[in-house]
């Protein structure tokens, strides 16, 4: 049984005989790893530097939210490159671009403009690496195994999210440039093991760029729709779950900078657990069907986040348990999601339309975060939180009738 869109089929290396595509998904998720130590590091000094250059919380999340406008701006033009390029080319520059501009970063930031600006400028590196490397497993992999795989791919966001929250917060006593300096090698070390797995199939015809074709794909853009909604609630999630802790130990007695190395730390292992639950969410969505999937864990994680920010005067004893079930449930859909657009687009402009979905998904979240601290400036913790969670709904709502077998042209259900 084959993924197909009239007459075509993605393109997989896995069927052409590749012995070991684990082996190679392995090694492109390290690298994936590499290029991601450098994602959470701002999250992690946020409650300092928020103090330091005397910012607001709403100019606390847009520099967050910087690095989402730069991701978006970029990889609407990088991964639809990639229909006429290739991925190789493209991921190996922007790993460089990713290590060179984070190394910059405490050198150059001096309060929220700089910040803002230099932050704009390393979300155009990650553009290049995340979606081309998961357009790489998507073509590689038959459609039985293409939810597992992907979602093997997408849990490596997470963990590497979680590592670099991590790091940031055990670099943060030492002074909070070290944040930063420090994981800004690891895209670089994620460029030498690009080099030898980043490969495009052979032989790969390269297609002209087709956007309004992509657009009226309704089966595929419902699940752009619903990944955006998922991306919303995640990144809001993300920019401000360490600072959500730090206030938790802060309530407690602990002092800033201490309350904030206690946000990381616990933070990255909510973000760790995330990337379990986003392969189980993949794995499941093979046996169980993409769509049916994304909505039950869509509604599961909306009313976590209508929940979550109202529970910090009961204490670290019921708000760590609950922020950890959140973190399982905020990424569990991910990769079904992805695995649905692809399996939804045409193949011939696969790039073009995951250019679509990053895009959209990606510009939320320059959003997001800064709406959150907007939010959070003058309502709390429990409207901010909650402001994800009715966004996440909507996501849920797109995919809750079935698309009718005549408007779509596969069945991205993982059964197909």
């Amino acid at each position: 049984m084959r993924a197909h869109h009239s007459g075509h089929a993605l393109t997989t290396q896995a069927s052409r005989g590749d012995e070991s595509p684990w082996k190679w998904l392995a090694l492109l998720c390290a690298a994936e790893v590499g290029t991601m130590l450098t994602f959470s590091g701002y999250a992690a000094v946020l409650p300092v530097l928020q103090r330091e250059w005397g910012m607001s919380a709403g100019q606390a999340g847009a520099v967050f939210a910087a690095q989402q406008l730069g991701y978006t701006l970029a990889v609407l033009v990088l991964s639809t490159l990639t229909d006429v390029w290739g991925v190789r080319r493209i991921y190996l520059l922007s790993s460089l671009w990713n290590g060179l501009a984070n190394l910059a970063f405490p050198w150059l930031a001096r309060d929220f403009a700089s910040a803002f600006a230099l932050r704009l400028i390393c979300g155009a590196g990650l553009a290049g690496t995340y979606m081309p490397g998961m357009r790489l497993v998507v073509e590689r992999f038959d459609p039985q195994r293409r939810g597992a795989a992907v979602g093997l791919y997408v849990a490596c966001f997470s963990v590497g999210a979680a590592v670099s929250l991590a790091a940031a917060g055990a670099l943060l006593p030492w002074g909070w440039r070290w944040s930063f300096l420090l994981p800004g090698l690891g895209p670089l070390a994620a460029f030498a093991l690009a080099w030898r797995v980043a490969q495009d199939p052979p032989h790969k015809p390269r297609a002209p760029v087709r956007v309004r074709e992509v657009l009226r794909n309704r089966a595929a853009m419902r699940y752009v729709l619903a990944y955006a909604a998922h991306n919303w609630e995640l990144f809001g999630m993300r920019a401000w779950l360490s600072s959500f802790l730090a206030a938790l130990w802060v309530a407690q007695g602990v002092p800033l900078s201490s309350a904030a190395a206690r946000g990381a730390a616990f933070g990255s292992v909510v973000l760790l657990a995330g990337a379990a639950s986003n392969a189980l969410g993949g794995w499941v969505s093979d046996r169980a069907g993409r769509r049916q999937t994304a909505v039950a864990v869509l509604l599961a994680s909306a009313v976590a986040s209508c929940t979550v920010g109202w529970t910090l005067p009961l204490g670290p004893g019921v708000v760590l348990p609950l922020v950890l079930a959140y973190g399982l449930l905020v990424t569990a859909e991910s990769s079904t999601l992805s695995a649905a657009v692809a399996e939804s687009a045409n193949p011939r402009w696969l790039g073009t339309t995951m250019a679509l979905q990053s895009g959209l998904g990606f510009v939320v979240t320059a959003i997001s975060p800064a709406l959150f601290g907007w939010l959070l400036d003058r309502a709390g913790w429990g409207v901010a939180f909650a402001s994800l969670g009715v966004v996440a709904l909507c996501g849920a709502l797109a995919l809750a009738r079935p698309q009718s077998p005549g408007a779509r042209s596969h069945v991205p259900d993982g059964r197909t």
